[in-house]
């Protein structure tokens, strides 16, 4: 971004900084991620103890794999 498009863009902006609203967005980002994955993991919790469909500890352990690994790709691409 050039000096004058920052500058247009902080105007706009109440005086913040391209960075610092990037950094807002990444972390509403990841703590939209988190919530979704403890959600996730509650509900594979709650169809364990409630032995529905066949759900094993297997199935939980891959279910927090799989909420892990995409936590850990996006707080690798935005941070």
């Amino acid at each position: 971004m050039s000096p004058d498009q920052a500058n247009a863009f902080s105007a706009a902006n109440g005086g913040h900084a391209p960075g610092e609203v990037a950094t807002l967005f990444a972390s509403i980002l990841l703590v939209l991620l988190f919530i979704w994955a403890a959600w996730l993991i509650s509900r594979a919790l709650s169809a364990l103890y409630r032995d529905n469909a066949g759900a094993g500890g297997m199935d939980l352990l891959w279910i927090g794999l799989r909420a892990s690994a995409l936590i850990a790709i996006a707080m690798w691409l935005v941070l």
